[in-house]
């Protein structure tokens, strides 16, 4: 077991953690309630997963699943949740109060005390609860990329890993974009929108969950000549199955739900349907080509 291995393997581990218990604790201090602290659990999975690795695999992680990012996402993405549904909460709750006041000094009143509130939490830092749920949402992409660029690589070459990396760059980004749903007028107080929102976030940060890079070489005949593997079951398959059933297909469906049900015609909701719909359209002739030439080999 190598030194450097260890470390790495321990560096991203102590991040996951320290993220983790930072993200909770801006939660309690959000919401005041002291059962949130309850989602520490998931980091004690984290701490076991840390004792496995180190004891038994001696510091190399798993082929095609990375347990450390599982449990890191069981902690942040409940604490995403609550952050969220709490931020949606006081967004009714505020909506409601200046829709029913008559008194132009009562709104103004109201107003005042929404933003003294959601300002004054973190106190000379300016962020506020808004602020620092989009902090927490993106510094976790963020760490999830760079967690996976620290740990040790196991089997994957570094041309793999780097792919890997690239992949991981683009599904953080398009997540980012996701997220501006929720500035949309018919979705932030629609509490079934956002939940459903929440929900597809949810499911595409577990391809982070998943390695599907270690690809098989072509074999070679005993005249030299290259064959395909016999199997047509490859990690490209399973990449474009993942990519459109955990992310490109999930976000399509819900700006079209977005566009024809709830009439947001917003030139961002526009320009992200036609982008997943381009890359759905991608990944499919890009499956069916594939099928194709290797259908032989099936």
């Amino acid at each position: 077991m190598g030194c450097f291995t260890v470390s790495r393997a321990i560096t991203v581990r102590v991040l996951f953690t320290a993220h983790g218990v930072f993200s909770i604790w801006r939660l309690f201090v959000i919401t005041n309630d002291p059962q949130n602290w309850y989602l520490l659990l998931a980091l004690f999975g984290l701490a076991f997963e840390t004792a496995f690795t180190l004891y038994v695999k001696r510091g190399e992680d798993w082929k095609w699943f990375c347990p450390s990012v599982f449990f890191y996402l069981a902690c942040l993405v409940p604490t995403i949740w609550f952050l969220e549904l709490h931020e949606l909460n006081e967004r009714i709750r505020e909506h409601i109060l200046n829709t029913t006041s008559s008194g132009g000094d009562e709104t103004s009143r109201t107003t005042s005390s929404w933003n003294e509130m959601t300002t004054g939490i973190i106190g000379t830092s300016g962020f506020n609860s808004h602020q620092w749920i989009r902090t927490l949402e993106q510094l976790l992409l963020l760490i999830l990329i760079l967690g996976r660029w620290m740990l040790p690589k196991g089997k994957l070459t570094h041309d793999q890993l780097s792919q890997l990396l690239l992949v991981y760059i683009g599904t953080a980004a398009d997540i980012v974009e996701f997220f501006e749903a929720f500035n949309e007028e018919q979705v932030k107080y629609n509490r079934t929108l956002c939940t459903v929102i929440l929900a597809i976030w949810s499911w595409s940060v577990l391809q982070f969950t998943l390695v599907f890079t270690a690809t098989k070489g072509r074999k070679e005949s005993p005249a030299g000549v290259e064959v395909p593997a016999e199997n047509c079951c490859t990690p490209d398959v399973f990449g474009i199955i993942m990519s459109i059933f955990m992310q490109d297909g999930p976000f399509l469906v819900l700006r079209m739900l977005l566009i024809f049900k709830y009439n947001v015609l917003s030139y961002t909701n526009m320009f992200f349907t036609c982008k997943n719909t381009l890359v759905c359209m991608l990944l499919t002739y890009r499956f069916v080509v594939y099928s194709t030439v290797h259908v032989g080999y099936c």
